[in-house]
């Protein structure tokens, strides 16, 4: 089937389930803080006090094995990149929001692949792997109790257009079982074919372990856009990343995708463009539950700007180290226009600073919100 006639089916197909959808016109945008778009449970706050102890003892447990604290997830680093994000000069109205707000403005970017897990694995481990961005000179006004004289924005990206922790009360009962099996991945396993909700918490360790540079990144949880809300996500553009979908092998180096990136930045450059669904409505266009993949039929992907990452040392040490001792990423201090929604996402507003603390302190180091890629090493 050629590539033509492959996308003339597929927007056939997505014209009969447009149809038969119950959702608002694709272009009926709801605004962030309609009825219904957050919902946030009374005991939120006692469970997320719980899922950052959990988390910590997680951090102190990596500490016992490898005399390093890392991030409470996402803690293997495969590549480390700097880049620019361009805008596009021809934005819609409506898409111009936030960062976006000026057509054809450019920006620096910083990024760090990395795989999602809470411990150190071989990439010959299956599970979902992640890419964490950094847009820097960010004007505009900022999320509440934010220093005014911060300028960066931040996201979070995995290669999974859902996440399988679904909400706090999954979070927490995921989390509690992935401390006591520890260091027993089998048993855990196990005791995740027991739930109910089976299905959903393997599905990340089903993903092709291929490249990363062939992967599409997801936000997996909504974000504000300006007058509206959405899912964002990063698409590969160039046909030498799409094509560099090599699957990693039992006998290959336990390494093999940060050796992967760093012999593709080594030749040749990256582009991503920049894309956002934005909801119609919280019951096609969840906040609240991450696992739902919000159907590009009633919600397509819009095209905001396009990211670059030039050739270049993607696993330089110095700024490997640099990236794990003293970067800190965290979407809540980003400008209210991208304030994160949902229950995973207000999670992350406790959790992820906590997280810092307790590496800082074991670690006897210092993270902080970097002000200029120009201070990330080369």
């Amino acid at each position: 089937m050629t590539e033509a006639l492959k996308e003339t089916v597929s927007s056939a197909w997505t014209n009969v389930k447009r149809g038969l959808s119950s959702a608002p016109p694709n272009d009926a945008y709801l605004a962030w803080d309609a009825e219904g778009v957050e919902i946030i449970k009374p005991d939120e706050q006692e469970k997320t006090q719980r899922i950052k102890e959990v988390m910590e003892r997680m951090q102190e447990h990596n500490f016992d094995l490898h005399r390093k604290a890392f991030r409470a997830t996402h803690v293997k680093t495969q590549g480390i990149v700097k880049g620019t994000l361009r805008v596009h000069s021809d934005l819609p109205e409506h898409l111009r929001q936030g960062i976006f707000a000026e057509p054809g403005k450019t920006y620096d970017v910083a990024a760090r692949y990395a795989n999602e897990p809470y411990l150190l694995q071989r990439d010959q481990e299956n599970g979902p792997r992640g890419l964490g961005l950094k847009v820097f000179d960010v004007t505009g006004p900022r999320l509440e109790g934010v220093d005014d004289s911060v300028n960066t924005q931040d996201f979070f990206f995995n290669n999974a257009p859902s996440i399988e922790l679904t909400d706090i009360d999954t979070t927490l009962e995921i989390m509690s079982l992935r401390e006591k099996y520890f260091d027993d991945p089998a048993a855990l396993g196990t005791h995740l074919k027991m739930r109910t909700d089976l299905v959903k918490q393997h599905a990340p360790y089903m993903l092709p372990n291929t490249n990363i540079i062939s992967h599409a990144m997801y936000s997996q949880s909504a974000f504000r856009f300006g007058k509206y809300y959405g899912h964002m996500a990063l698409f590969p553009v160039l046909e030498s990343q799409k094509a560099a979908d090599a699957k990693v092998k039992n006998d290959d180096p336990s390494c093999v995708l940060s050796d992967w990136l760093f012999d593709y930045f080594g030749g040749k450059e990256a582009k991503y463009e920049f894309k956002i669904q934005l909801g119609t409505d919280p019951a096609h266009h969840p906040t609240e539950d991450g696992s739902v993949v919000w159907d590009e039929a009633t919600s397509p992907y819009q095209s905001l700007g396009t990211i670059t990452f030039p050739t270049q040392n993607s696993f330089s040490q110095e700024r490997r180290v640099f990236w794990e001792d003293h970067m800190s990423l965290d979407a809540w201090t980003g400008l209210d226009a991208h304030r994160p929604l949902g229950g995973i996402n207000r999670l992350r507003k406790d959790v992820y600073p906590h997280s810092k603390k307790t590496r800082d302190k074991i670690n006897v180091s210092k993270s902080e919100d970097v002000r200029s890629v120009d201070e990330i090493p080369n």
